[in-house]
């Protein structure tokens, strides 16, 4: 048995070899550190930097299972949160289909890209970043307003269970995103830009700030009346839509439970051949990982394969209730990510060979948008969705940018927006979650049908 003396490690593995029999478990010990540069009104205002350690430990007792987590990493720490898990699992449901933890076996783990410098990134080094972005905002939108922020790190995850599995793997990831607004003219208007990269050498600091500015309308916004339109979506709203189809039409969840969009289109078309959209958290086009939350490898899985709708990602409650093999795609079981289920995390949406130019020619007449703001879920079955347009918001007339409009709240099916695909870009852009846990790497899109339902006075 492992010292108890040793390592955090060694004393969650102690812990896991110390159940008594008929109890099974597993442990993931994840260390992050980040540095987190907030700025506003164009001036750097929260600058942070931090280190963390937490255990999530969840434990099957006669089927039944019960998770905890802590970031007391003492012995005192782990065996409170052991006890907690325990208690836990005595009044959990039984899960009838639970086949156990994955084993030690095939596929084993692949290298995955990372970057050691981006983890060890300065908090001065990442001011300089923040100082690169407000620069490039003032020279293009002299007079604006700029906010945003720039997060640098990385964070390492260490899954073991009583079955011997014993696996790590470590992310590294840099991401900001930039708003540029004149809040003094009426109505207000705004740029955004955003990128990531898992090398912090390649985050593209100037463009970002740049293109936000760029984004600023130099005319007043006009009122555009609702109605379905043909829209050009920027790589930033077409994230959004990829990401909200993982969740409701892959995620094992709502194939268990009936309301996925996609439960009755497995294996049939849904959208043009040139849509193909996979999930790979092994590509360098995302945030590397090589092991999901359970210590599964991870694999590249397509989702949408020239248009066709695959399987569904599992885990490994999902893949007993299912009868699938385990995909790679396990999040934390604790809430909120546990509520969630397996989702597809690390998207890539296939390009296509449209310049920006030919992308607005071919809009026509219809709206292009740059980004979406609060969106929310209606309708799941039907991938009903509800948002704003938000931060560079332009109508399109007779093949041209004829000038902005003012925000638009749309209802939205995401299906039938991919399934109206008419043209992909040829730049894919890698956006992200702040800290490296979900990225989208996309194309801009152009759908010849989207739902705007009500207008808005800015």
């Amino acid at each position: 048995m492992a010292s108890r003396g040793g390592s955090a490690d060694d004393r969650v593995r102690a812990a896991l070899e110390a159940l008594p029999a008929g109890t099974s478990a597993d442990a993931r010990v994840t260390r992050s550190e980040w540095t987190t540069i907030r700025f506003a009104n164009g001036r750097i205002h929260q600058p942070m930097h931090e280190r963390t350690a937490h255990l999530s430990f969840r434990v099957a007792e006669a089927s039944r299972l019960g998770t905890a987590t802590t970031v007391d990493l003492s012995a005192a720490g782990i065996a409170a949160v052991v006890r907690e898990a325990r208690a836990l699992a005595r009044v959990a449901p039984v899960e009838k289909s639970f086949l156990g933890f994955p084993t030690d076996g095939r596929p084993k783990p692949a290298s995955v890209p990372y970057s050691a410098s981006t983890v060890r990134t300065s908090p001065e080094a990442a001011t300089r970043i923040a100082e690169t972005i407000l620069a490039a905002a003032a020279s293009g939108a002299p007079g604006g307003r700029t906010a945003g922020v720039v997060n640098v790190g990385g964070e390492s995850l260490h899954v073991l269970n009583s079955t011997g599995l014993d696996r790590s793997t470590a992310t590294s990831a840099a991401h900001t995103n930039v708003l540029v607004d004149r809040p003094e003219r009426d109505p207000p208007v705004s740029g955004w830009s955003e990128g990531a990269h898992w090398d912090v050498r390649r985050l593209a600091a100037e463009r970002v700030g740049r293109e936000a500015a760029e984004r600023v309308a130099a005319s007043t916004p006009e009122a555009v009346a609702p109605g379905r339109y043909r829209v050009l979506l920027r790589a930033p709203a077409v994230s959004e839509l990829v990401s909200y189809l993982a969740f409701l039409g892959f995620g094992g969840h709502g194939e268990v439970e009936g309301w996925s969009c996609l439960r009755r289109q497995r294996g049939k078309r849904v959208a043009p051949s040139e849509v193909d959209l996979r999930d790979d958290a092994r590509s360098p086009l995302t945030f590397p990982t090589a092991i999901d939350a359970e210590g599964v490898a991870t694999r590249a899985t397509p989702l949408i394969e020239r248009g066709i709708a695959r399987p569904v990602v599992t885990d490994v409650l999902t893949a007993g209730r299912l009868g699938r093999a385990l995909s790679g795609h396990a999040l934390s079981p604790e809430a909120p990510s546990g509520d969630w289920g397996p989702i597809p995390s690390h998207l890539l949406l296939a390009r296509g060979d449209a310049r920006e130019e030919e992308l607005i020619r071919e809009t026509r007449r219809g709206i292009l948008v740059t980004r979406f703001h609060y969106v929310r879920v209606v309708d799941p079955g039907r991938s009903i969705i509800t948002g704003m347009t938000r931060d560079g918001t332009y109508r399109i007339e007779h093949g041209e940018i004829v000038g902005p409009a003012r925000n638009l709240r749309f209802t939205q099916s995401v299906l039938e927006t991919i399934r109206d695909t008419e043209l992909l870009g040829r730049e894919l852009r890698f956006t992200g979650s702040e800290r490296g846990g979900a990225a989208a790497t996309v194309p801009d899109l152009v759908s010849r049908s989207f739902r705007f339902t009500s207008a808005t006075l800015f």
